[in-house]
């Protein structure tokens, strides 16, 4: 077989921009993954390799390793629109010729979850960062003669208890949403009675809801067809949403569970009267750590990951989400699964 057919075969099928410039700096070749990264008026053979990329550097490293003529390939990284690309520069020589192959990796993916993974350590760190100064400062206090005092010792450890309490949530939300992103948790889907879990969870946050001056209600229609889930992953959704909606809804207010079946698919909402989200805050709710007031939240006790893990679980049960609110008057969180026949 023809070596330069299996090439010319090699760079259309790779997931790797290719171009090949000549002495003077004009495109001999371009495979179609670099066409589709770079797109260009017109066919690009014959013209200035400046015509067909933009970025100031990679023109710059291109010139400079012409001009040098390099004798090793050479590594550098661009911003080409919304995407990154990692691009390695490597030098052809026959006889007195000279020619310059460039090799462009879409690293656009790599920079994101890298960028996720920044975020993530200074999240963690500034969530962690408050409580154990808190508990530090306190400790301290007590330790330079606050004992004393029963009155002032009680009121710190309650403090110190409180502020350990958001830790352990904290750590145990993170180990949550960690083995949920990495499929270690497993979904066990069968059949689920939904008007169980919302029974018995709406009942578990009734205290919860009357010290608040918070009413808490279910609406369950008979005949209501089972759902085909993971009942404990599915009774953690519920809690959470429900955590939420006593959360944000002041004294006086409403907190209502509605089901509902049909078309094969069993649906929940989580009803509150609260404060409600801002429209432009919805897309970004179940990102980690995400919130629409921060200092509030914080002054609950919220974590930043309850809706991510909710969003995880029904993502895991090929479900749907759903969330409906306006400021002032309160916000719908639902879902949707697959019903059993």
């Amino acid at each position: 077989m023809d070596k330069n057919v299996i090439l010319e075969t090699v760079a259309r099928e790779m997931h790797t921009g290719v171009l090949v410039l000549n002495t003077s700096g004009h495109v001999l070749h371009a495979n179609p993954f670099f066409l589709k990264s770079f797109p260009a008026r017109g066919a690009v053979e014959g013209r200035p390799v400046s015509d067909i990329l933009k970025n100031t550097s990679l023109l710059e490293s291109v010139e400079g390793a012409m001009h040098r003529r390099i004798s090793r390939p050479e590594d550098i990284e661009i911003c080409e629109g919304a995407g990154f690309f990692k691009v390695h520069l490597v030098p052809l020589r026959e006889k007195r010729d000279f020619s310059l192959l460039l090799f462009l990796q879409d690293i656009t993916e790599e920079k994101r979850v890298e960028t996720i993974k920044k975020d993530f350590v200074a999240n963690v760190s500034h969530e962690l960062r408050t409580p154990l100064a808190s508990i530090k400062g306190y400790a301290e206090t007590l330790l330079d003669g606050g004992m004393d005092d029963k009155d002032t010792l009680k009121e710190f450890l309650k403090v110190i208890d409180r502020h350990a309490t958001r830790m352990s949530r904290l750590i145990d939300d993170l180990l949550t949403l960690s083995r949920l992103e990495s499929h270690q948790m497993t979904i066990v889907s069968a059949p689920v009675d939904m008007k169980d879990i919302i029974q018995a969870t709406t009942k578990g946050f009734e205290k919860q809801a009357r010290d608040k001056g918070i009413t808490i209600s279910s609406r369950i229609p008979d005949g209501l067809q089972r759902a085909s889930g993971d009942k404990d992953r599915l009774e953690q959704v519920l809690v959470n949403l429900l955590d939420n909606a006593i959360k944000y809804t002041q004294s006086g207010g409403h907190v209502s569970v509605a089901a509902s079946s049909g078309n094969g698919t069993v649906r929940v909402d989580v009803t509150d009267t609260g404060i409600g989200i801002p429209a432009g805050d919805i897309a970004r709710i179940f990102e980690r750590f995400y919130r629409v007031d921060k200092a509030r939240s914080r002054e609950l006790g919220g974590t930043g990951l309850g809706l991510a893990i909710v969003k995880h679980i029904i993502q895991g049960h090929n479900g749907r989400l759903y969330v409906e609110s306006e400021p002032g008057k309160g916000s719908t969180f639902g879902f949707s699964l697959k019903a059993c026949k």
